[in-house]
């Protein structure tokens, strides 16, 4: 099950652009067939205002219908994944990256991107046939869980920070991050100044050791977490681990920043080998 239900997902601005991709957060793995008649009870507005929603994200590929009068997403996320594959820098960068690593990690690798409250796998590669990561690709967790969210969280500029603090304080607080500002401040802070984060709280019996990616100074982008199994992990082994995960992320990042948009041909499909 999805980490973040479209009840928690923040919803900003009260635009009509807002309720109708808002719409599409209301589609998940859980509840993948919407019907109007449903989208009425659950929007709470009138039949005409969710026919025209419809319409609209149907005319844009967005949604299809389906047998029963429901509706699914529709292809023309198919088309937006392509045009990603072919044009992230990022997924350009970080493959070749994870291709060097894969004897040295022995394990698992991830790539992870953010938006709001929500960080999800853009890339997974293992080396461990007996690893299985509950991070897949496209599967959104909380930005307060997980290695891989949490040294995002903690290299988000102070006034998010603070932002988070007020209006996140229970989530912040079950998540073990700290019951005020000062506590989750320090937390963040501690993260900071070693550079990297290692975490158990999603997989229990995996370890994932997380650095911070940035497309400029001081402008957090994703995450590249490296993932062992516990058993057998020594302190000095997470501790190489995440001098690794660093150092890799000063290169990715290094590249990322020299990246100029229009210059060159389209980037070819990347791909871990």
């Amino acid at each position: 099950m999805d980490s973040v239900t479209p009840a928690s997902r923040p919803v900003s601005g009260d635009s009509s652009i807002t309720r109708v991709l808002g719409v599409l957060d209301l589609f998940t793995p859980e509840t993948p067939v919407w019907t109007v008649d449903m989208l009425v009870v659950r929007l709470g507005v009138g039949r005409a205002t969710v026919y025209r929603y419809v319409r609209a994200l149907c005319d844009a590929g967005f949604l299809v219908p389906v047998a029963g009068a429901g509706y699914v997403l529709g292809p023309r996320f198919i088309e937006f994944d392509r045009s990603i594959r072919l044009a992230d820098p990022l997924l350009h960068i970080v493959p070749p990256v994870m291709a060097e690593l894969r004897d040295v990690v022995n394990g698992g690798q991830l790539l992870c991107a953010f938006y709001g409250l929500r960080v999800l796998t853009v890339l997974q590669d293992k080396t461990d046939p007996n690893i299985t990561m509950s991070m897949e690709r496209g599967r959104p967790f909380p930005l307060f869980q997980g290695s891989p969210s949490r040294v995002i969280l903690a290299h988000l500029p102070t006034y998010q920070l603070r932002n988070l603090a007020l209006n996140q304080q229970a989530e912040i607080a079950a998540a073990g991050l700290g019951e005020n500002w000062a506590d989750f401040r320090d937390g963040l802070r501690a993260i900071r100044r070693a550079g990297y984060l290692a975490a158990s709280d999603i997989d229990k019996a995996l370890v994932g050791i997380s650095a911070p990616i940035f497309h400029a100074p001081g402008a957090v982008a994703a995450s590249l977490c490296l993932v062992r199994t516990r058993e057998g992990l020594t302190a000095a082994d997470e501790a190489f681990l995440g001098g690794v995960a660093v150092e890799a992320c000063k290169r990715i990042s290094a590249e990322l920043q020299a990246f100029r948009p229009g210059e060159g041909a389209a980037f070819p499909i990347s791909r871990v080998r």
